[in-house]
């Protein structure tokens, strides 16, 4: 099939390279130099695929985005820009763009996301045309435009993935689950959903799960009437009320204990809480985004973290990646950070040295972004000259003693051999049964917890926290291997 490509840009030399590349793949193509010019296009002739440039001299191509929609509602739409930014990838996915590409671009990435946009384009058609009515599928009604003061940096394939499901989670009220290591801005990515949605004049409240005590956490959650329990001298309102026709933001929610989980679970089904020591239910409009650092996969294996709440939590899942896993984002933020940190203390811009830079690209930011940003405020209050230089970061070299190395220590050279010497023999043995790294788990884990407990004399609490686990994990895990007092 023959499929039909709208070129929409200002500039001639764009126009002239994409028709090219475009017409050897077999394309009709169509141009058009301004909105005006674009929209006679749309509808004069059927398009497949638009490829629409921000900057359209007459007009703003998201701003055009809803009326080419009205014309053509099936056509997918690939946004071209020059100035990428976090928050023009998030508004073409708020717009339902198919993707988005930044100039200067690959030709052979523009023919490769032409290709699947066509494809899509397809996929549409067969889906409407069983449609047994003729009503036609409106575009999603839009927000009105907000000024967005949270900044998340990126421009890694990860990234952009990341900024999709935010423009696409923020027009619905789905609830969110957010993955990540410690470090990476799962929070700053509640709050873009929270301010591209609906929602955005409302209430914005974060709850951190791991950091209330076990026996208040449902108090805090879900309020309490005057005299509910001893201490409970006036009555509280809970977070969740606190976010009425808002976002609440539940951070770490793997550490959530299992018996407030039902209570949770009963919230998210029936959009109601109760307050503790009150006989009366409470209607609630909250939407709910909640993060968690942990694999929940093991929570749910080990039983501290219910099923049913999960699967209630992870409508739509975000995963941001560590650091490492996208250094090409590492200059974007190094320029963030130094902008920000300079402006604070009043200093001019200090530029970082490409050694420097080298040393940061070659670390591997257990810390992630957090571990970024705390380096380079560092560096700029320990910098007396006009360039961050490689003797600023001594953190990396390791000159100050307290950098986590690349190399390993002595003790884990000694674990190594250890654990060589016993996957060997495994290996060797007839009892290799696919059972290794549970055997190695166990053989670990049981001293582990019988050491912590006897070092905080058998207080569960201490121990837990010790080990940065939840209680209801820890008194499993004694379960599972037998330890007693």
């Amino acid at each position: 099939m023959e499929h039909s490509i709208l070129i929409a840009d200002d500039e001639d030399s764009i126009r002239f390279v994409l028709t090219k590349a475009l017409e050897k793949q077999g394309y009709r193509i169509h141009t058009a130099r301004n909105g005006a010019e674009t929209i006679d296009c749309l509808r004069a002739v059927p398009v497949d695929v638009i490829l629409l440039d921000i900057f359209l001299g007459d007009t703003d191509g998201l701003a055009l985005m809803k009326q080419i929609q009205e014309i053509n509602e099936i056509a997918s739409i690939i946004v071209i820009t020059g100035h990428g930014t976090t928050q023009t990838a998030i508004e073409a996915a708020k717009r339902r763009a198919y993707d988005y590409l930044t100039k200067p671009f690959d030709i052979k990435v523009v023919i490769d996301l032409v290709s699947r946009a066509a494809y899509a384009t397809d996929q549409a058609k067969t889906v409407m045309a069983t449609v047994a009515d003729d009503t036609q599928i409106s575009s999603a009604s839009q927000p009105e435009e907000k000024g967005v003061t949270t900044q998340i940096v990126g421009e890694s394939p990860a990234m952009h993935v990341v900024y999709q499901i935010i423009g696409r989670a923020a027009v619905s009220d789905e609830t969110v689950l957010i993955m990540g290591e410690s470090g990476t801005g799962k929070e700053l990515v509640a709050q873009l959903i929270h301010q591209n949605s609906h929602r955005a004049n409302q209430p914005f409240v974060v709850v951190d799960c791991s950091a209330a005590p076990e026996n208040l956490i449902e108090s805090a959650l879900f309020g309490h009437i005057k005299g509910a329990y001893t201490g409970a001298e006036t009555a509280r309102q809970g977070k969740f009320e606190q976010a009425n026709h808002g976002t609440i933001f539940l951070d770490e929610i793997g550490e959530l204990p299992i018996e407030v989980q039902m209570k949770l679970l009963r919230v998210l089904q029936e959009r109601e809480i109760e307050p503790i020591g009150s006989d009366q239910i409470r209607q609630v409009d909250v939407r709910v985004v909640a993060a968690t650092h942990r694999q929940l996969d093991q929570a749910l294996h080990d039983r501290t973290f219910r099923e049913d709440l999960y699967y209630r939590l992870n409508v739509v899942p975000v995963y941001l990646p560590p650091l490492r896993e996208r250094k090409e984002d590492i200059l974007n933020l190094v320029n963030l950070f130094i902008a920000r940190f300079c402006e604070e203390y009043g200093r001019p811009k200090t530029p970082i040295s490409p050694e420097a830079f080298k040393q940061l690209m070659a670390y591997d930011w257990p810390g992630n972004v957090r571990e970024l940003e705390n380096t380079i405020k560092r560096a700029l209050v320990m910098c007396a000259g006009q360039v961050l230089l490689p003797e600023h970061f001594p953190q990396l070299s390791g000159k100050d003693g307290s950098s986590i190395t690349h190399g390993r220590t002595e003790f884990e050279d000694r674990l190594h051999i250890l654990l060589g010497n016993w996957i060997d023999e495994y290996i060797e043995s007839d009892e290799s049964d696919g059972s290794l790294h549970a055997r190695i788990r166990a053989a670990f884990e049981k001293p582990l917890f019988e050491i912590v407990l006897e070092k905080t004399g058998w207080n569960r609490s201490k121990a837990a926290q010790l080990l940065g686990i939840n209680r209801n994990t820890l008194h499993s895990k004694m379960d599972e291997y037998a330890i007693k007092s």
